[in-house]
Parts: structure tokens; sequence; C-alpha cells
């Protein structure tokens, strides 16, 4: 089964719904993707743990055919009303953990001109990556965290003394160029700075921020308390506020 719990998804489908469809021009991920001409009018395009639908969305305003996976419904649900509201026809959504999916039964091997998955904990081993580059017959790409920590976060790792621990990426870049090269694949690499203006209630905002000190630290109740208090210290009208900034990586493939 996948790392992800679909109640923590379902829970972070309202703030995957806010974020507009992106642009060329505006959004660098797309930007890349078009000025490396990795589509066209007639491309087929999956996009893998694609929640609300944004870049799904954004591919089926470029290219012929798009089809969207994700295990939350919630995400689910937001991506299909953007889609009918717009009046799209050539794109779908699949509710499956990308861990369960069977690409063959669903024939999926070599068919798609383009597979994409940004963000997403979908793919966390070689395993989920090798049935990503499975489902392409020509490119891939790939969009994570370098690494990315939340003001709210390293206040609460100051206030905690852990400011000098970080939280390993259970699939890192290294690990993931690695796979790709013992493939034959021969994987490039582009670098951005994302930046975010986040608005979350205060109780989804907690839970995240429980679970990224656990990573570190046992979750007292005394710890939690802690941690509500300085959250609390972040919210108004029971929504806390965050602007930051993060670097990620794109990382992409022709499979032949």
């Amino acid at each position: 089964m996948s790392t992800c719990n679909i109640d923590k998804w379902n829970m972070l489908a309202p703030t995957f719904n806010a974020f507009e469809i992106p642009k060329i021009g505006e959004d660098d991920c797309l930007t890349l993707i078009n000025d490396l001409k990795l589509l066209t009018k007639d491309s087929s395009v999956m996009d893998i743990g694609c929640g609300a639908g944004r870049y799904a969305i954004a591919f089926a305003q470029m290219c012929r055919n798009v089809i969207g996976t994700d295990l939350s419904p919630q995400m689910i649900g937001y991506a299909q009303k953007r889609v009918d509201s717009m009046g799209l026809s050539h794109i779908s959504f699949i509710c499956e953990d990308w861990d369960a999916i069977s690409i063959q039964e669903r024939n999926y091997q070599n068919q798609f001109d383009f597979v994409f998955a940004h963000m997403t904990p979908a793919i966390h081993n070689t395993e989920t990556l090798m049935k990503l580059q499975a489902c392409s017959k020509k490119w891939c790409m790939l969009v994570r965290h370098i690494h990315m920590e939340t003001p709210l976060l390293i206040a609460a790792k100051q206030m905690l003394n852990l400011s000098n621990q970080k939280s390993a990426d259970s699939y890192a870049a290294d690990q993931i160029f690695h796979d790709l090269w013992k493939q034959g694949k021969r994987p490039q690499m582009t670098y951005f700075k994302q930046k975010r203006d986040m608005q979350r209630p205060i109780d989804v905002e907690l839970t995240l921020l429980f679970e990224d000190v656990e990573k570190l630290m046992p979750l007292t109740p005394e710890v939690k308390e802690q941690l509500t208090h300085l959250a609390v210290a972040y919210t108004k009208d029971g929504m806390v506020h965050q602007t930051y900034e993060a670097p990620i990586f794109a990382m992409y493939w022709n499979v032949l």
C-alpha cells in the first residue's frame, strides 16, 4: 500500500482546489515543458497524483487526451467539478492508489506520450517509479521538493531545539537518478524556486505540523500543547497564514 493517508489528502483537498490552473509563462514547470516541446496538440498525457487537477487541466488545454490519477476522492471530486465547469471532454480522472493500480489491466503500458508526477508521494520507491515509466512511450517528468519547511515548522524546530535536524526524503533525487541510470536512461534536471502564499485552517495545519515533528522526536502531549500554542500565533480568523519559498527540481527523461 502507498505511504499516503487518504484522510490526510481529503483534508487537504480544499487547499489544493484553491490553486489556480498554471499558465505558460507564469508557471516554471509548465513553461519548461512548453520550451522543451514535450507536448504537441496530438499528445496523450497521464498525470499521476493529480490532486485537484490543476496540471491535468492545463495539459488538456494543450493536447489531445489526459488521464489524471489520485487516491483521494475529495481531490478527484474537485478536479471533476473544474473540468465540468470548463466543458472539457478529453480529460478523465481515476480515483485509485498508484501502488495498487494495475497498469496491465487498464492497458496503460506504453500508452502515453508524456507521464507526469508533480509533488506527489505516489512515487516513493523504485517500483512506483518504474510503473510510472512503463506507462510512457516517449517522455516522463518528475517534479519534487529538494527541501521544504514552512515558517511554522522552522519556528517549531527552533522552539524544540531541532533546528539542526532535517527530515530525510524517503526517495531522494540521487536515488531516483540512480534507478533511472541503471535502466539505461539519461535523466536531465532543472531547478526552480517555488513560492507559496498559503492559508489553511489551524486544525489542518496542526495535523501537518504534528506529522512533521513526529518524524524528528516523540510527539508527547506536552509537545503537542507547545505546538498548538505556537500555531495560534500564526492564526487569524481560524486560518494559518504562511508565505515561503522552497527549492524544487524537475527531472525529465526519454524512455526510448
